[in-house]
């Protein structure tokens, strides 16, 4: 049988600055689907974004965060970043989707690392592309909301507690306390990523007859995690009405029905039937497209068939558990933010699925070097494919949605804007549900002097003779005109038009003088 003589990789000729190269090639398509528009993409803010912003801007007065609760998602590391980001680009949505933007382009650079580690460079080359270009991970790295560190922490957590066990140091332990740390700050999912690496860690320790061997490297990364774990028992004794009622909060399920629809809503979120919400995604497509989404299913039979290897035993035990959270809630199942604990992860197993189809590929031409090329050429085609795939998905059908602009609430924004932009000498007042307030709060800052108040409470205004001017969302309209002609009869009532679409997104009503 001949001799396997290995394929040599796209741009050889650039020998030992290949891979150097190669990554910066690799993060800066990463920065640039995260950074590109950023300012007006997503076109507006969404209620979660908004209320993180809100508890940001107030650490000044109200301390570094005392307690956790729904609101700041019970993860103190992103109120204290984003409370960083608003005061130096202040209160605006770019400066809630900065660190997003940045920390999801640092996680493809991870990732790699991590992969590179764990199977080698073929694979970190297409699990790092591919997650770099995927709609599902922009989206994620261009939201203000927490769930977006997780596509950092998870690759890191296991690339430096690999570092830790294979090399052990006081840097290498050092780095790994401190990222578990991190990740005990950074909520639930956090919590579930800590629990689970320690658990790995101390197993392998214990194989290894090391579980008590007690030196300086690791003293110093047991100080790194304990000090995280106290802040975080710190702020759940702090907090304990909000933690009992947590699952309540977070509409979690333990129901084995709901349950086990959810475990077949989430495997098919893939490859068939996507996040049905236009915050996360675009109108139930998969989260993958088909190239990327056959490789994954690829990539999880090879790692099936190579359970006696630790590697990808602990690759799918760390997929299932990060997609817990995910199966387990009931807001909108499939529901893509829940499941981004497992992001990397995936992109893990489509990059062995890939790199698996290319050695099937070899091994049916073992010399014949022109038929090896052509192979690698159709993959790194594919590749290619898979980038303009997730460009236009993301930037042009995603972006040119009329459902994605109501869904980021363009009428919200634009009554903020508003406000900013015209100054009144009477008493102003919004109406609107009060789940929209936070938008208004959060980018008005209180600035423009207004009342936030429903439909219902227009009914019991007072008349009185001072001038007013009433902001009226869409969804309030016809109850709002009908009382304010009855109460403030003789006003002017002015739609405003939305600039992407010109359809109505808001009115304004301002009294007879």
């Amino acid at each position: 049988m001949a001799k396997l003589t290995p394929a040599h990789p796209p741009f050889a000729w650039l020998g030992q600055y290949w891979n150097p190269v190669g990554l910066g090639l690799v993060a800066i398509t990463a920065g640039f689907f995260r950074l590109f528009q950023l300012n007006s993409l997503p076109p507006g803010l969404d209620e979660a974004s908004a209320r993180i912003g809100t508890v940001s801007q107030n650490l000044a007065t109200s301390g570094w965060l005392p307690h956790l609760d729904s609101t700041n998602g019970y993860a103190p590391v992103w109120i204290w970043l984003q409370a960083v980001s608003i005061q130096i680009f202040g209160h605006t949505a770019l400066a809630l989707r900065l660190w997003p933007a940045l920390l999801g382009t640092l996680a493809v650079v991870v990732t790699w690392l991590w992969l590179r580690d764990w199977f080698g460079l073929r694979i970190a080359w297409i699990g790092s592309l591919t997650m770099a270009v995927s709609p599902w991970a922009v989206t994620v790295s261009r939201s203000g909301v927490d769930s977006s560190l997780l596509t950092l922490l998870v690759p890191l957590t296991l690339w430096l507690g690999t570092r830790a066990l294979r090399r052990p140091g006081t840097m290498q332990y050092a780095a790994f306390g401190a990222v578990l740390a991190v990740d005990l700050l950074s909520g639930p999912i956090g919590w579930l990523l800590a629990l689970c690496a320690i658990c790995l860690g101390l197993r392998r320790l214990a194989v290894e007859h090391s579980l008590v061997k007690f030196n300086r490297a690791r003293a110093v990364g047991a100080v790194l995690f304990v000090s995280g774990a106290a802040a975080l028992a710190y702020f759940i004794a702090n907090s304990i009405p909000a933690i009992t009622s947590m699952a309540r909060a977070l509409e979690l399920t333990f129901d084995p029905m709901i349950i086990g629809g959810n475990i077949v809503k989430v495997l098919l979120m893939f490859n068939v039937h996507g996040d049905d919400n236009y915050r996360h995604n675009l109108a139930g497509a998969p989260l993958l497209n088909a190239f990327v989404g056959l490789m994954l299913v690829t990539g999880l039979l090879v790692s099936i068939s190579r359970l006696h290897q630790l590697r990808y035993r602990v690759l799918l035990s760390f997929t299932l558990v990060m997609l817990l959270p995910a199966i387990i809630t009931t807001s909108g199942v499939p529901n893509s933010t829940w499941a981004v604990g497992a992001l990397p992860l995936i992109f893990a197993l489509v990059g062995i699925g890939t790199a698996y189809m290319l050695e099937l590929w070899y091994a049916t031409f073992p010399i014949n070097s022109a038929a090896r090329a052509s192979g690698q050429a159709a993959i790194i085609l594919l590749l290619a494919l898979t980038l303009v795939q997730g460009y236009t998905q993301y930037f042009r059908a995603w972006a040119g949605s009329t459902a994605v602009y109501g869904a980021y609430n363009e009428g919200t924004v634009a009554i903020s804007e508003h406000l900013k932009a015209n100054r009144f000498s009477g008493e102003r007042y919004i109406i609107t549900p009060t789940d929209q307030a936070p938008i208004i709060a959060y980018l008005d800052h209180g600035t423009a002097g207004y009342q936030v108040i429903t439909p219902s409470q227009l009914q019991a205004l007072p008349v009185a003779s001072s001038n007013r001017q009433f902001y009226i969302a869409t969804s309030s309209r016809d109850e709002a005109v009908k009382v304010l002609k009855a109460k403030f009869p003789g006003g002017t009532l002015q739609p405003h038009y939305s600039a992407f679409n010109q359809v109505e997104i808001y009115y304004t009503y301002e009294t007879a003088k």
